[in-house]
């Protein structure tokens, strides 16, 4: 897979990246043992290159970021019935 580069991207849209990843984190979807063994940089004081593409790796190759406009409750109520249905 090709990542694009943070430069294909508006700053609203990485900065909406930075916040679908933080609720990644703060709903266990991604590897909460990890953040706690090895520590971890906030995502506001990570380089847009690497939110890019870690936003990239998780969905996908697109310079559509359709995702990230949903507003923070629709995502809270998405990530919720996510970890419902996988325990």
């Amino acid at each position: 897979m090709k990542i694009l580069g943070p430069d294909k991207f508006s700053k609203e849209d990485i900065d909406a990246m930075r916040k679908t990843l933080h609720r990644l984190q703060c709903f266990g979807v991604m590897n909460l043992n990890e953040v706690l063994w090895e520590g971890c940089v906030g995502w506001k004081n990570i380089p847009d290159a690497e939110v890019v593409e870690e936003y990239q790796n998780i969905y996908g190759e697109s310079s559509n970021v359709e995702i990230v406009t949903l507003n923070e409750s629709q995502q809270d109520q998405y990530y919720s019935s996510s970890i419902q249905r996988h325990p």
